[in-house]
């Protein structure tokens, strides 16, 4: 009997946890139409693991230590934008212009707003090209982008596409935030995954964190594992998402994390503060 009452209690909690559609894809709709002319400071910060693949002959004592992993950790910091991408379908995309590379300075701040704000205000795709080719240059180790996005999946013709199942609620501070499991089976909107020099796109799966009273995003994890023989590479994106002065909300952090077999290899989290909106006149005003 206690078992079937708990059964009873569940089923309760989770038939009263109901996915308002329309609220979540008006909000997603709301972030998207802030983005442009949006910039803010984002701090990356990373940590990787690598094993050696050299042979090395080793004598004595040190022959029966294992090999210790090299830890390799890296800080950039940038002026961080966003802009459409793509003639045909354009999609938006993270723009970056780099501030400074584990603390020596690259470019001054202001310097690096104004740049950033005139790549994005200009038609020539080139600009944005450069800015976002000058980004990869600094070496970091598989490099995730644009899951401060994230939450363009939810948009209205794209959110009747998923299929959500509810898990459960809990509080976030002082609010009832709903959690509920998404996927989408088509590889239209999916995790591009790159191994080595190979992309391989995922089916989309994840888990989105509500708030109750108004359906506003909290929180977005994405899931995708690559099996390739022996070898499973999950790859984990969360995004937490914070109220904007803008109307919407903003990113606050990123954590992205791949495990290869379990084990922990490569670690970024990403930070965003400090957003401003830049006038679209000739001149640059930052409110």
């Amino acid at each position: 009997m206690r078992i079937v009452a708990g059964m009873l209690a569940l089923t309760g909690v989770l038939g009263a946890q109901q996915l308002d559609r329309a609220r979540l894809a008006s909000q997603a709709q709301s972030f998207a139409e802030q983005l442009a002319n949006l910039v803010c400071t984002e701090v990356l910060q990373q940590k990787s693991i690598s094993y050696s693949t050299r042979m090395r002959i080793r004598v004595g004592e040190a022959a029966l230590r294992p090999i210790a992993p090299k830890m390799r950790e890296r800080m950039i910091r940038s002026e961080l934008g966003y802009a459409l991408r793509g003639k045909d379908m354009p999609v938006w995309g993270e723009v970056r212009k780099v501030i400074d590379v584990d603390g020596k300075n690259v470019t001054p701040p202001k310097k690096a707003r104004e740049r950033l704000a005139f790549g994005l205000k200009s038609d020539d795709e080139r600009a944005r090209l450069k800015l976002m080719e000058e980004f990869m240059k600094y070496g970091l180790e598989g490099l995730a982008t644009d899951y401060s996005l994230t939450l363009l999946l939810f948009r209205f013709g794209e959110i009747d596409r998923m299929k959500f199942e509810p898990q459960g609620s809990e509080f976030v501070g002082a609010d009832r935030v709903n959690t509920f499991a998404f996927s989408r089976a088509d590889t239209e909107a999916g995790v591009t995954v790159f191994d080595g020099k190979q992309a391989v796109k995922q089916p989309l799966n994840g888990v989105i964190w509500l708030r109750e009273k108004d359906s506003m995003p909290v929180k977005i994890k994405l899931l995708s594992v690559l099996k390739q023989d022996a070898t499973s590479i999950l790859d984990e994106g969360t995004v937490e998402y914070v109220p904007s002065k803008f109307g919407s909300v903003v990113a606050a952090t990123v954590n992205y994390r791949r495990l290869i077999n379990g084990v922990l290899m490569l670690e970024t989290r990403y930070e965003y503060k400090d957003y401003q909106k830049f006038g679209a006149d000739a001149e640059l005003k930052f409110n």
